[in-house]
């Protein structure tokens, strides 16, 4: 059953912790747009992703919002839960649809009290988790768009099944935090050079080598490789 599993959090576990998570876990298919969690309610469900990515956004009372972190096969949603009974800080949204496994906080909480093998992999993870804010935060402060922008693509299609991406350049600028007029511009110029094939919506990466090139140092610090995780 393991080896039917892309999650890295669960395909890590040792045998007899895995037995009893998938008693537990709950097989669920989300769509992109989705909204599993709004800031300030309560976690109900922790999720590993399979196929899908899913996007942790803090929003501005504004009406603007930002991505802060991005989480797919290689980890889980809502890991502060655990930590912690006060509301969410930042709402959880579906960018990529696909497929993910789910249980209940309480259940999580439980399963994470009786096994050292899970809490060796959710600090592992947790430091992934912070190091992916961090830089990103930095990411924002230091570089310009076409950079931010690149990496995010990148990150995003390290953790898809499919090279096609389905988003339109407001729900883009939603991740990145920006204008959507700077990612007409910037993407505008990424196709014309040949690094990406963007239409109606559909964008595709056309020339990684240029997109990684067009990419600031952040990518090679938040690198997740979805074949070197499936070969361990």
């Amino acid at each position: 059953m393991k080896e039917m599993l892309t999650n890295k959090i669960l395909t890590g576990l040792p045998e007899a912790e895995f037995a009893r998570f998938m008693t537990l876990l709950q097989p669920v298919s989300l769509s992109a747009g989705e909204r599993l969690l709004e800031a300030g309610e309560t976690v109900r469900f922790i999720y590993f992703p399979e196929s899908c990515v899913l996007s942790c956004q803090a929003d501005m009372q504004d009406g603007r919002s930002a991505e802060v972190a991005m989480i797919g096969f290689e980890g889980m949603a809502s890991i502060t839960a655990l930590g912690r009974t006060s509301p969410a800080a930042h709402s959880l949204n579906v960018s990529v649809s696909g497929s993910a496994l789910r249980l209940s906080t309480d259940d999580f909480k439980r399963q994470v009290m009786r096994g050292d093998g899970v809490q060796q992999s959710l600090l592992a993870y947790a430091s992934e988790y912070i190091t992916q804010i961090s830089q990103r935060s930095a990411c924002a402060v230091f570089h310009i768009v076409e950079q931010r922008f690149a990496v995010w693509l990148l990150l995003l299609m390290d953790r898809m099944e499919e090279d096609v991406i389905y988003l339109t350049q407001e729900q883009i600028a939603q991740h990145l935090g920006v204008r959507r007029a700077g990612v007409t511009v910037v993407a505008g110029a990424m196709q014309a050079a040949g690094a990406i094939a963007y239409r109606r919506g559909n964008l595709c990466v056309t020339d990684r080598r240029m997109v990684e090139a067009m990419a600031c140092e952040c990518y090679g610090a938040l690198s997740v490789s979805r074949h070197q995780t499936r070969d361990m």
